[in-house]
């Protein structure tokens, strides 16, 4: 099989994606939502519609880079889209299940949201959280593994034809990203054979990325955030290429230094 989506689109709630400039060498839009309030964490209804509205509208239906982990509800926006059967495949150090007394979706319950609301979505699977409480509401639509189970092993917990990949980088070591959360221990090349194994038997409709940094825009000259913007950058572009190097739709690029 192979990646599906179409096109790379950039979020912009925050401006760490104006430092990555070698993210612009592929074909890409940007949305723009720094007008909106009351979206970092948690999101106010009259915000997330207008989210939803903006993503309806936007050309490409791809890869998305959504920004900081902050902002990983708008996964659940992007999976509203599909219209198959499909499973969501999962990369984060947190299971953003949150709890039932939210009463707002955050970036720590959107995947509840998703499970909830989503008739599409027959099951996730995450890679890498540190630790799994579940609910026994959804124990029947759930698979949890740590860092160390193989990619076959994986694999075989998908049973839709159709997946789609949300990628947050606070899953990676530190020497391979450098984030606003607790991160875990996942290797960059551990995780690229996890979604290429992906890509070669599933059908991938869409694949999101966060977990930027989001003080690295605000001061270069900071070794802190300039080890932010160096790292997650090329984690970004080696997400991004190996999705196109296997896509059916891109013309994929030769790569750039």
């Amino acid at each position: 099989m192979a990646f599906y989506g179409e096109g790379v689109t950039f979020l912009n709630f925050d401006g760490t994606y104006f430092s990555q400039k070698q993210l612009f060498h592929f074909p890409h839009e940007w949305l723009d939502f720094t007008d909106l309030s009351q979206t970092n964490l948690y999101c106010h209804p009259e915000s997330l519609a207008e989210i939803q509205q903006r993503l309806n509208e936007h050309k490409n239906k791809g890869i998305t880079l959504i920004g900081s982990g902050n902002y990983h509800y708008v996964s659940y926006l992007l999976l509203q889209e599909i219209d198959e059967p499909f499973t969501l495949v999962l990369f984060d150090h947190h299971t953003d299940l949150g709890n039932e007394e939210e009463s707002l979706i955050s970036c720590g319950c959107w995947v509840s949201y998703a499970l909830e609301h989503i008739p599409f979505l027959e099951r996730v699977v995450m890679i890498g959280p540190s630790s799994a409480q579940i609910h026994p509401r959804y124990s029947s639509k759930l698979t949890i593994f740590s860092n160390e189970h193989s990619p076959k092993l994986i694999l075989s917990n998908i049973q839709t034809n159709a997946v789609y990949i949300s990628i947050d980088k606070d899953v990676l070591c530190r020497d391979d990203a450098l984030t606003n959360w607790e991160q875990g221990t996942m290797r960059l090349a551990d995780l690229l054979q996890y979604v290429k194994y992906i890509l070669d038997s599933k059908k991938v409709i869409g694949l999101d990325i966060c977990g930027e940094y989001p003080q690295a825009s605000v001061n270069l000259f900071d070794p802190i955030c300039r080890e932010a913007l160096l790292k997650n950058q090329y984690a970004n572009r080696q997400i991004i290429e190996t999705c196109l190097q296997s896509s059916k739709r891109f013309v994929h690029r030769p790569r750039f230094a």
